[in-house]
């Protein structure tokens, strides 16, 4: 998430920014709503039918390389290449985000289920020399304030900015000047990549999970990645250079 953020920025209800950052937006009125219930409903229910073969070790390893592969590499075609260009011209601009902004949310989805099949497929495979008491009260802790980083930094931003919207439109939601550090970006360069991750390796440690905490190491990276080479210069060109 931006190491920028909006004197502006949004303050929705605790329940919204869950489901947003979860993948589902309710705070962007009412024309989509039903069908973005609809198909969040629908993937949910289709997760719990697919659960047992997801967990298979091998169906879970190969389904989180995929979404890994899907995320970072349609976030970097999508807001560093041509296909937003092409989905605006072709859809117009409002139309064309709708339609990312639901992609993306699948995505987000896609990512929690695919740490969680991983993390219950390769469950109590941790080093016998860690206590057990040891990886729950270090999960529990890491679980705690990576949740709380998470929800802070994406209250603090807004969700327009989780969603990347003006990486989209090519523009800044906001005039430069206006541009404050608040929240959690008042003592942390880059919250939500960095301590609002910390939830995922928690989980894994929790569940005593070796390759949990190698995929977390991983998508932890993918955002990384992403920012480098696509988000930060955005940052830069759209408003640090202004």
């Amino acid at each position: 998430m931006h190491t920028i953020t909006t004197a502006r920025a949004g303050t929705w209800r605790l329940p919204v920014i869950l489901l947003g950052i979860s993948g589902l937006r309710l705070d962007r009125g009412t024309r989509y709503r039903p069908a973005r219930l609809l198909l969040f409903a629908l993937t949910a229910a289709l997760y719990y039918l697919l659960t047992p073969i997801l967990t298979t070790p091998a169906v879970a390893t190969a389904y989180a390389g995929t979404v890994w592969l899907l995320y970072y590499g349609g976030l970097c075609l999508t807001l560093g290449g041509p296909v937003r260009t092409a989905l605006i011209a072709r859809f117009g601009e409002d139309r064309a985000y709708a339609l990312y902004e639901v992609a993306l949310g699948l995505l987000f989805m896609n990512q929690g289920f695919a740490q969680a099949v991983v993390i219950h497929a390769h469950g109590n495979s941790l080093p016998a020399a860690i206590p057990s008491w040891a990886a729950y009260v270090t999960g529990a802790a890491l679980m705690a304030v990576g949740t709380f980083y998470k929800v802070w930094a994406a209250r603090t931003a807004g969700l327009d900015t989780y969603y990347c919207r003006d990486m989209f439109t090519g523009r800044p939601l906001t005039d430069a000047s206006e541009l404050v550090a608040a929240g959690p970006y008042r003592h942390l360069r880059n919250p939500m990549y960095g301590a609002g991750n910390l939830h995922a390796y928690g989980w894994a440690l929790w569940s005593g999970s070796l390759a949990g905490l190698a995929f977390a190491a991983a998508f932890q990276a993918g955002i990384y990645l992403f920012y480098h080479l696509c988000e930060r210069p955005f940052i830069q060109r759209a408003y640090v250079r202004r």
